[in-house]
């Protein structure tokens, strides 16, 4: 039992024990009168304790004073200490009826004011209640013949008073009953019962004070004692939780609220039948406050007629509303009792399903729907039977498939809403919309974003998902990515146009995907990019490249003539714990090995290959700030006339100390710095500081050239101009001594800026050389229209000459252009004593390596220079070192 009930119990019974005790003994009725004083200050006390936790504290609070004024009238005529039963009745009512009057404002606060609005039938029942309690509590007070002629004016007075305050109470009490929400109708059944007790206990009190009879005076103690503690035992159900229920203001008559008038009607006529049993004839006033109560009644029960017949014209008018909403409706709303066997579908589901929807009554709905959505469904729907765990809040929408007459499977999006609890429903209520043709639409578009249009093979996304699913699944050694590049598709695009193009990589993803197996995967990754999941051993993944390489390599006839395509093949097998993004990533080191093999090569991806990628990684982000630590620094190799054989020139060549990794040559760390943009930073230093070396070296009649490559990246940043304008004004060296070293792309590019860039460097006299000819990107055509100052032949050029006739010849035709032309030729890479002879013979007029000197320090180029007075040659000086 709740400790507040137990506290109540434990007040009640000495209060109670005290009134027996009192009843027994005349000479202790004022041991009553403390008695019945106690018990109002203790409920008082309580309410006032328990109030914050009732359903409505304030109306609690002010019905905790009201049992307060009894106990001042019992104290305020125990102080006058008068026995005349006129005055002490008038000392004890005075204060009483305050009391009463707040009692009647507690009791209408304990409801919401929506329930107490004014209207026909709730003032005639109010009435009714009223004209009830009066005829009842004035045969109580009063007395069966209601001698009100024998009393005098201050008693009548009294009487009224007491008869008035006690039936509005019990009125208030009824009231509140019948409009009060249902889960707190035990606590108004309480109420409601404490009010009769102490109404009848004052009056009987009252009645007994006036005439002096004994024995009512003691049951009138009783009754308010009881009341009280009922009254207090109210407030303690006020505050306990209850289950929800709905609340419906609209019942039958069965309801309580529709009871209660005619319960007070049948209590008045009882009381008085029973009065007129006695051979005691009822007052004209009870006859007439009778005929009134039956008469109210009447009208109470045609109103509520008139509001049922009203109630169920708008029910009938409400009913078929919602039928044809229901019968219209697009969405299918289906219910399922307690073991989910479906119990009632609306006729939506019909027009989806056909006649199958009939067929689904009565069926459990996870038989019916398709095997693949039992798991999900049945994880959010409550298990069978009606103690399983309520359904989630967040089940959010569920897709299931159901069938329809035909056999094929319709797709229906669900809402799930628990109602097992809600008695007019009592099951669980999927509200379906069908989304078969959504669905479709859906997967047609889905088709389209994972397909590519041009070869019909999968796109990046969908090969992506394919091999993000195998992976997730289980790595599987067995399988092997093949990333496959194509190599001529530019230069077919700048001869046949881009339709061919696109029709030469549709033929091509055709040959793949047919040389491939049937369980392998071909996609287009892109451009002229594919990729291949195949499944195999090592060997058969290696034999599996090559027979792509091979169709790739088959000419294709197009309409603009035959094109001839190659390619790169990397290869990588699948690994456990591998990502997308890490295998993606050794499919692009593995191509680049294999373009930088050769044309049509394959390469497998290695340790070494992942190696060089950490590397390079390391070295851009090294790189960043290099110059601003010091670590970057020149080497300047001698350029020596082989007519004169004496230095006329040097080349700065840009050299990187790393403080881990060692000395790191510009051919692998300036590409990297074009792509991480920072090209022009250190060119910019490299300028300046090859500048200032040469004019820091010492006069001589012919001053020393010194010669900087240019990269492309750095061209074309738009910047060179201004920074060797720059370096030449702060270095003071004149412009006629700087070379700049451009290869052959840069210079026959169409960018007009560039070819502005270079032109703009001539007119200020910076002498321009094309660097690196004689590699694959060079033609002897550029030789005539090229704006060049300078010559330099390839290494690769110079290390064939002195053993392959026709790079022999080939030098010696070059050479002789060159002077034909008035253009300086040097040689670069010159190695053996044979290529210097060949040279020689050929009057090549320049030339560099490292037979003749290899890269020096400034401080050792300067050294060799005072110590050789300008003249270098194999022989004449042993080959220096930084």
């Amino acid at each position: 039992m709740d400790p507040r009930r137990w506290w109540l119990l434990v007040c009640a019974v000495p209060v109670l024990v005290a009134c027996a005790v009192a009843a027994s003994n005349p000479a202790l009725r004022v041991l009553g009168d403390l008695a019945v004083s106690t018990g109002g200050l203790l409920v008082a006390v309580l309410i006032l304790a328990y109030a914050g936790r009732t359903t409505r504290p304030r109306a609690w609070r002010l019905m905790a004073i009201a049992p307060l004024f009894p106990v001042a009238g019992a104290i305020s005529a125990a102080i006058v200490g008068t026995h005349e039963p006129v005055q002490l009745a008038v000392l004890r009512w005075i204060p009483t009826v305050p009391g009463y009057l707040i009692s009647i404002l507690a009791l209408l606060a304990m409801v919401d004011r929506a329930r107490l609005r004014t209207g026909p039938r709730l003032a005639a029942e109010v009435a009714l209640f009223l004209g009830a309690c009066l005829v009842v509590m004035q045969l109580l007070v009063v007395g069966p013949a209601g001698r009100w002629t024998g009393l005098e004016l201050d008693e009548k007075l009294i009487l009224a008073a007491a008869v008035l305050a006690t039936s509005a109470t019990m009125a208030a009490a009824l009231t509140v009953l019948g409009v009060i929400e249902t889960g707190r109708r035990p606590m108004a059944l309480v109420l409601l019962t404490a009010a009769a007790f102490l109404t009848m206990g004052r009056g009987l009190g009252t009645s007994a004070m006036l005439s002096g009879a004994a024995v009512p005076l003691d049951a009138a103690r009783f009754l308010i004692c009881a009341g009280l503690f009922l009254l207090g035992w109210a407030a303690l159900l006020d505050g306990q939780p209850s289950a929800p229920q709905t609340d419906r203001p609209a019942r039958s008559l069965a309801d309580v609220g529709q009871l209660l008038p005619h319960v007070a009607l049948l209590v008045a006529v009882v009381t008085c039948g029973s009065v007129a049993l006695t051979g005691v004839r009822p007052s004209p006033g009870t006859i007439v406050g009778l005929v009134a109560c039956v008469t109210l009644a009447a009208v109470h029960r045609w109103l509520t007629a008139r509001e049922e017949q009203q109630m169920g014209a708008r029910l009938r008018r409400s009913e078929a509303h919602f039928r044809s909403l229901v019968q219209t409706a697009g969405d299918a709303v289906v219910i399922l009792d307690d073991d989910l066997c479906i119990t009632w579908s609306s006729p939506a589901l019909q027009r989806s399903l056909g006649p199958e929807a009939d067929a689904l009554l009565g069926r459990p709905l996870l038989a019916a729907v398709h095997p693949d959505d039992i798991a999900a469904l049945a994880a959010v729907l409550p298990t069978s039977g009606a103690e399983s765990a309520p359904v989630p809040a967040d089940a959010g929408l569920l897709t299931l498939r159901l069938a329809d007459a035909s056999g094929e499977w319709r797709y229906l999006e669900a809402g799930v809403s628990d109602l097992r609890g809600d008695a007019d429903v009592a099951g669980v209520v999927l509200h379906c919309r069908d989304m078969t043709d959504r669905h479709a639409r859906e997967q047609a578009l889905q088709s389209v974003a994972f397909t590519d249009p041009m070869t019909g093979l999968p796109n990046r996304a969908g090969f992506l998902g394919l091999v993000r699913q195998t992976l997730a699944d289980a790595a599987d050694p067995s399988m092997t990515l093949l990333v496959i590049e194509l190599d001529g598709l530019a230069a077919a695009r700048e001869n046949a146009g881009r339709e061919i193009v696109s029709t030469v990589v549709a033929e091509v993803g055709r040959r793949l995907r047919a040389t491939v197996r049937g369980e392998d995967t071909v996609a287009r990754m892109g451009g002229g990019a594919f990729a291949v999941l195949t499944e195999g051993t090592d060997a058969d993944a290696d034999r599996l490249a090559a027979r792509c390489l091979s169709v790739v390599e088959q000419p294709i006839l197009t309409t603009a003539g035959i094109i001839d395509l190659t390619a790169g093949v990397g290869v990588v097998p699948l690994e456990e714990g591998l990502g997308v993004e890490g295998l993606l990533a050794r499919g692009d080191l593995a191509v680049r090995a294999a373009h930088e093999a050769g044309a049509g090569s394959a390469r497998r991806y290695s340790a070494a290959l992942g190696d060089a990628a950490v590397r390079r990684d390391r070295l851009r982000r090294d790189l960043q700030g290099a110059q601003s630590r010091d670590e970057l620094f020149l080497l300047f190799q001698p350029i020596v006339s082989l007519e004169q054989q004496r230095i006329t020139g040097m080349e700065a060549q840009l050299r990187w100390m790393h403080p881990e990794l060692g000395e790191v040559p510009s051919a692998e760390f300036l590409a990297l710095a074009e792509r991480a943009g920072l090209i022009g930073e250190l060119m910019r230093w490299a300028v300046e500081e090859s500048a200032r070396a040469a004019a820091g070296l010492p006069e001589r009649e012919d001053p020393l050239r010194i010669g900087v490559k240019i990269p492309f990246g750095y061209l074309a940043t738009g910047a060179v101009v201004t920074d060797v304008d720059q370096a030449l004004r702060r270095s003071g060296l004149a412009p006629e001594r700087l070379v700049l070293q451009i290869n052959a792309p840069a210079v026959t590019s169409d960018d007009e800026r560039t070819g502005l860039d270079v032109a703009s460097l001539r007119l200020m006299g910076v002498h321009v050389a094309l660097d690196g000819f004689g590699s694959g990107s060079s033609a002897l055509a550029h030789l005539t229209r090229l704006p060049i100052d300078v010559l330099r032949l390839d290494r690769s050029l110079i290390s064939r000459i002195d053993r392959d006739p026709q790079s022999r010849a080939l030098c010696e035709s070059i050479v002789g252009i060159g002077r034909a032309l008035g253009v300086d030729v040097v040689a670069d890479g010159v190695e053996t004593p044979a290529q210097l002879a060949a040279l020689c013979g050929f009057g090549c007029g320049f030339a560099q390596g490292f037979l003749i000197s290899r890269p020096l320090s400034l401080a050792g180029f300067t050294a060799m220079f005072a110590e050789t007075e300008g003249s270098l040659w194999p022989g004449l000086v042993g080959s220096s070192s930084r």
